[in-house]
């Protein structure tokens, strides 16, 4: 509710999905009932955006009740972390659609110089917004200058995604990744699997966002994140401000920007327009909807 009040004092109706407060119990049953609920926020002209309330677990468990074309008629602003990266990914390959990386309304607080807060708004209601993303807050690991389409999000989700039919397309892309709560021996285990299975070797460029690792291991994963891209001639920025810590900048998965890595910090700025100028950008008054796309524990 405190989420839903900041997008209130922003000139936002905010609508709440009905079983936003309902206990999950992981049922096929109840999956199918969460990809109705979804869709039908899709089919509702009264909603602009589409907002995830929290993080947590069972987005997965949704996708084989997803209609593409539903989304792809009706494309809207679709904006979440942590567990809604599958969502996320699989709307960018089943139904062509551009979504944003960042804060679910849980994460939001009613105060104007709150960073995550500002940055959702301004990712909302700017097609194109202007200014170096993540500049003084990030560090370069590996020199360069790079532009191509954005993509990626939670590590362990990306890593699910292999095989199946939304498996991320990295193919010239600038890949960011974030994690939360794992040993360093995890994000290995992940990151080797998305290099075994060719997804490293067409990227252009890579983005860590918070890890959360155990302190002690960071320089450790540094030097092992350095020797697995090695043969990769490839800019790398750690450290960028976005995933499971404060700030949560967003970031618009399926747009063109460009990844800037020199002396020891870098950053990211959009080259093309995030929000189809052909579709209403949202303005004061519009509904935006908050949905359980996830178990009501936060991640």
């Amino acid at each position: 509710m405190r989420g839903a009040k900041a997008l209130e004092r922003a000139g936002y109706r905010v609508i709440l999905d009905p079983d936003i407060l309902e206990l999950r119990k992981f049922t096929r049953k109840q999956d199918e009932r969460r990809a109705a609920n979804f869709m039908g926020m899709w089919l509702d002209p009264r909603v602009k955006a589409v907002i995830g309330g929290t993080g947590g677990y069972g987005a997965t468990r949704m996708i084989p009740y997803l209609e593409p074309e539903i989304f792809r008629r009706n494309p809207k602003i679709f904006v979440g972390y942590s567990d809604i990266t599958a969502l996320h990914l699989w709307l960018m390959r089943q139904a062509s659609l551009r979504v944003f990386h960042g804060p679910t309304v849980d994460d939001l607080i009613p105060i104007a110089r709150d960073p995550t807060t500002s940055s959702l708004l301004t990712a909302m209601t700017t097609p194109r917004p202007s200014g170096r993303l993540g500049r003084e807050m990030v560090r370069a690991v590996r020199p360069g200058r790079v532009t191509g389409r954005l993509t990626g999000g939670n590590l362990s989700l990306v890593q699910q995604s292999i095989g199946t039919s939304y498996e991320i397309d990295t193919t010239d892309a600038i890949l960011f990744l974030e994690e939360t709560h794992d040993p360093m021996s995890v994000a290995d285990e992940r990151l080797v699997h998305l290099r075994a299975a060719g997804l490293l070797d067409k990227v252009k460029g890579i983005v860590f966002g918070q890890l959360s690792l155990d302190r002690s291991e960071e320089d450790e994963f540094e030097d092992f994140l350095l020797d697995l891209v090695s043969d990769l001639d490839l800019p790398i920025l750690m450290d960028f401000p976005a995933g499971h810590e404060v700030p949560n900048l967003t970031l618009p998965f399926g747009t063109e920007v460009e990844l800037v890595a020199e002396g020891d910090s870098g950053w990211l700025s959009y080259k093309e327009d995030a929000l189809s100028t052909s579709e209403p950008v949202p303005d004061q008054g519009d509904a935006v909807e908050a949905v359980p796309t996830a178990e009501t524990v936060p991640a």
